[in-house]
């Protein structure tokens, strides 16, 4: 227990410290006022019009979880899951969020946790397979300008079979692997250990879970392609709309190229508190490669993520006082 409570205490501590150095080191490179400068300088009509996008974003998350559960969960509902959990994934560290939707699912709505980490394993997947064909395309667009990173395509691509060919293994091969998993496990007498029990245990319900996805097939895996598009088109629509709101003048596929460095320190499980130092030094290196200065890349990175807080705390106390979730996230006394 003691070794346990070290190992997480120590977690958090570096967590903190990259937070506070990333922020300062890319603080030191700007003038106090720069941020503010860029915010002020930001009409509200810009502002509002990214919300709005922002919050369709939202509804696309919670129209693919509804294809994913098999249309069983009303939409509103789901919306109001998906607030709670963005929320609850902006603000904590390395992505600690995301059991915030499989303990939500539960709790309402009496899901295993096997379909929760089933369908959430899913969206990642295509979330995952969506950004980089984004980014792979708008790279080619701008590739005259970014020559030196013309490898990342292949990168990409590569990246992108083995995730495929990982899906369909563990959808096709899935039970015979563990199977096999706990043919050893028996011999070597992991049985014995509780925490080896509920791992196979919830492991099972999600390759269940999986399972049942198979049908009705490609048309179910159409549908969240597609919803994935729309989700994904949303949240860099709503990153365009901000960077002309800053006067920064850059076509939708450079935008599109430069933020997704951003989008996937925040995909990835690498994010600070709150993304706090990683969202704004993955921001500055794309957008300095689409030819900003150091110092515009550094402000606009700061004014872009305080905005996007304050769109997923709006949406975020939304989903848990509006629709009582509160009480459900809240500890019993």
């Amino acid at each position: 227990m003691n070794h346990s409570l070290n190992h997480k205490t120590l977690l958090r501590i570096a967590v903190i410290i990259i937070t506070v150095a990333l922020l300062a080191f890319l603080a030191s490179q700007i003038e106090a006022g720069d941020v503010i400068r860029t915010l002020a300088g930001i009409k509200p009509l810009f502002i509002i019009a990214g919300f709005l996008v922002y919050s369709a974003s939202y509804f696309f998350r919670a129209l693919r979880f509804q294809i994913l559960v098999g249309k069983e969960i009303r939409l509103n509902d789901l919306f109001n899951i998906v607030c709670v959990h963005n929320l609850v994934n902006c603000i904590l560290p390395a992505r600690t969020g995301e059991l915030s939707y499989i303990y939500l699912l539960k709790k309402i709505h009496r899901r295993t946790t096997g379909e929760g980490i089933a369908t959430l394993l899913v969206a990642r997947v295509f979330d995952f397979m969506v950004i980089t064909l984004f980014f792979v395309f708008s790279l080619l667009y701008i590739r005259n300008r970014a020559s030196a990173l013309v490898e990342t395509v292949w990168v990409s691509f590569f990246i992108i079979i083995i995730i495929i060919l990982l899906l369909v293994l563990l959808f096709h091969s899935g039970k015979h692997l563990l199977n096999t998993i706990k043919c050893y496990s028996e011999k070597l007498q992991f049985e014995r250990w509780h925490p080896w029990r509920y791992i196979m245990l919830k492991s099972e319900e999600t390759l269940d879970c999986l399972e049942k996805m198979k049908s009705p097939g490609s048309i179910r895996y159409l549908q969240i392609g597609l919803v994935t598009c729309a989700i994904w088109l949303s949240q860099y629509l709503v990153i365009y709309i901000l960077v002309m709101g800053m006067d920064i003048s850059l076509g939708f596929l450079e935008a599109l190229f430069a933020s997704t460095f951003a989008i996937v320190s925040t995909v990835l499980p690498i994010s600070g508190i709150a993304g706090f130092g990683t969202t704004e030094g993955a921001w500055t290196i794309g957008f300095m490669l689409v030819g900003l200065t150091k110092e515009e890349a550094i402000s606009s990175g700061f004014s872009y993520h305080i905005i996007l807080i304050m769109y997923f705390l709006i949406l975020g106390l939304y989903g848990l006082f509006v629709q009582k979730i509160w009480r459900i996230m809240m500890p019993s006394r």
